[in-house]
């Protein structure tokens, strides 16, 4: 089950500049949707400025109803209950995304003309699972073993072992209002979303986004696992630097 939103239509706030967007909220399930709300956008555009995601088993979506600030709106009842007040000078989301993962057991076994040559079984953590990854799928192939020239055939089973699990943690894409060649990206805390608290950070610095390219696909957590008991907290962001020709030092917007 997910939870979507996409724009209805249109509406004239009755002032001379952008009409403001009805923004429907959708529970999609077996291929069939279900309208549980919808809410009012003061801005003409919508962006992807609703993202659905999970703590604790209860739905929750990061959204945008004004478009100076990201809200937390609980599921199904779409009710908001809190998140970053409207500000003039405020902080304007065009994209959210919170990375998921899911345990997966990896099961491998060659067989050759004699019989089985080799197989081994090993769990791993994989981070920002595709649609296919979230059900058992089985690959299979043939190689020529090296130096028999012996046809051998190989299956790989990939299967998950637990449902996909949300991190506590997200990013926003967006800029400051009147700040928009390119949009920055931040990070959210999202450990206490439960209340209706979430807290945003430029922890990166003043990094921007790569042209023509979603959050979500900006976003790798390749280096984000558990080993041993041992976090490995690494993330790698697509994103786009501008240089001094004649020195090499990469441009500071603050100098």
């Amino acid at each position: 089950m997910k939870f979507i939103a996409k724009v209805l239509n249109e509406i004239d706030n009755g002032k001379n500049y952008w009409k403001y967007l009805n923004i429907g909220v959708f529970k999609t399930e077996n291929n069939a949707e279900e309208q549980v709300g919808e809410y009012n956008r003061n801005y003409s555009s919508f962006y992807n400025t609703f993202f659905h995601f999970q703590k604790d088993g209860k739905d929750f979506a990061l959204y945008s109803p004004d478009y100076t600030g990201t809200r937390i709106m609980e599921l199904p009842s779409c009710k908001d209950i809190g998140g970053e007040e409207p500000s003039a000078g405020g902080f304007c989301p065009t994209d959210f995304f919170v990375p998921a993962y899911i345990e997966q057991e990896i099961s491998w076994e060659t067989i050759g003309a004699k019989g089985k040559i080799g197989g081994n079984v090993s769990n791993r953590r994989l981070n920002n699972p595709e649609e296919e990854d979230l059900t058992e799928n089985i690959e299979a192939g043939e190689f020529l073993y090296q130096g028999t020239d012996e046809l051998c055939k190989i299956t790989t089973i990939n299967r998950p072992l637990s449902p996909l699990n949300y991190y506590p943690f997200g990013f926003v894409a967006g800029c400051i209002w009147g700040d928009d060649s390119s949009w920055k990206i931040q990070y959210l805390d999202l450990s206490e979303v439960e209340k209706g608290i979430l807290k945003r950070e430029e922890r990166f610095g003043y990094i921007e986004l790569s042209d023509n390219v979603s959050l979500k696909d900006a976003i790798s957590l390749s280096g984000y696992f558990e080993e041993s008991g041992n976090y490995k907290m690494f993330v790698k962001i697509k994103t786009i630097q501008t240089f001094h020709l004649e020195t090499g030092n990469i441009y500071d917007p603050f100098e």
